[in-house]
């Protein structure tokens, strides 16, 4: 227990700092980790480019809100903190739906734990990850069973791939959770893999935020002060 209270402190220190990077830099990363994988497992990274490209899309600019004059408010997205990734089925489909959530949590902002016995995935990824030089505790891996200690944790994203059995175990113990809201993104037809093709998958990984700056308090227009004046 305490071997995972650690590996989720570390994760979560790495999550402070890459939810400040900008999605232009987490994108370099997480290309350069698809650049790495590309040798060793292609179908993998393949994934990972298909995921990368829609949440460019979705996540690289910030939108502009209308407001009162002297006013700029912006909407933007954000990750929700530590991700954690259940991998319950081992198989080439299940291997590429791992490599969807883990890559859409990534480029929205999170840190990610993966729990998973899949071996050879594993070790595929472990070395990436080295090639790729991503920082430190940004991507851990854990054993499939580590999750249900991990799951205690304040993570605040979980991803499962497998039966709906265990989905449904899952959602029932998120739900007796206090605090925040843990968003469950589940892929239970492990054949046709729909969740992982879906293009606008990394919104289930993040969260909205605006952001309000007075230009006039500021003085980004001084004009705008004379408004109320006699004068005008």
């Amino acid at each position: 227990m305490v071997h995972q209270v650690t590996r989720f402190s570390d994760a979560y220190a790495a999550w402070e700092n890459w939810n400040l990077t900008s999605f232009e830099i987490r994108s370099e990363y997480v290309l350069g980790f698809k650049q790495a994988l590309q040798g060793v497992e292609p179908a993998l990274a393949a994934v990972i480019d298909y995921h990368y490209q829609h949440s460019a899309q979705l996540l690289s600019k910030t939108h502009e809100m209308p407001g009162p004059t002297g006013e700029t408010n912006e909407l933007y997205t954000a990750g929700r903190g530590v991700a954690l990734i259940i991998q319950d089925h081992v198989s080439q489909s299940a291997q590429q739906a791992a490599i969807a959530q883990l890559t859409c949590a990534l480029l929205a902002g999170n840190s990610v734990i993966v729990c998973s016995d899949d071996i050879d995935l594993i070790k595929a990824l472990e070395t990436t990850a080295k090639s790729a030089s991503l920082p430190i505790n940004l991507l851990q891996f854990a054993s499939l069973d580590a999750y249900h200690q991990l799951l205690e944790s304040d993570v605040r994203s979980v991803g499962y791939i497998g039966n709906q059995e265990v989905e449904r175990n899952i959602n029932r113990q998120l739900a007796k959770r206090t605090g925040a809201i843990v968003g469950l993104v589940s892929e239970t037809d492990v054949e046709l893999i729909p969740v992982a093709h879906d293009p606008h998958l990394s919104l289930r990984f993040i969260t909205e935020r605006t952001r309000t700056i007075n230009i006039t308090a500021v003085g980004g227009n001084a004009t705008l002060l004379e408004l109320g004046s006699e004068t005008h």
